[in-house]
C-alpha cells in the first residue's frame, strides 16, 4: 500500500491506494492514481506533497512491455 498527500480543493488530502495503481499521467506532468472505485485522479507533481511506498513496490520494472 502506498500513502500519498496532494493539494485539493478542500486542502491537504491523504489518500492510501495500492501501489501498484501509482503511475505517470499521461494527462498532466505528473501521476495517474486508479481509486477503488475504478475513477482515475491525474496530479501534476506541484501538487503531490509525497508519496510513500515500500521499496519493492517502488521499483520499476523495465524488463516487460
Amino acid at each position: 500500500m502506498a500513502e500519498i498527500a496532494f493539494e485539493g480543493p478542500d486542502g491537504v488530502t491523504e489518500e492510501t491506494v495500492d501501489a501498484k495503481n501509482i503511475s505517470d499521467s499521461g494527462r498532466v506532468y505528473g501521476v495517474r492514481i486508479k481509486r477503488e472505485d475504478g475513477s482515475y485522479l491525474h496530479l501534476p507533481y506541484s501538487r503531490v506533497y509525497w508519496i510513500t511506498m515500500t521499496e519493492e513496490e517502488g521499483k520499476a520494472g523495465y524488463s516487460s512491455p
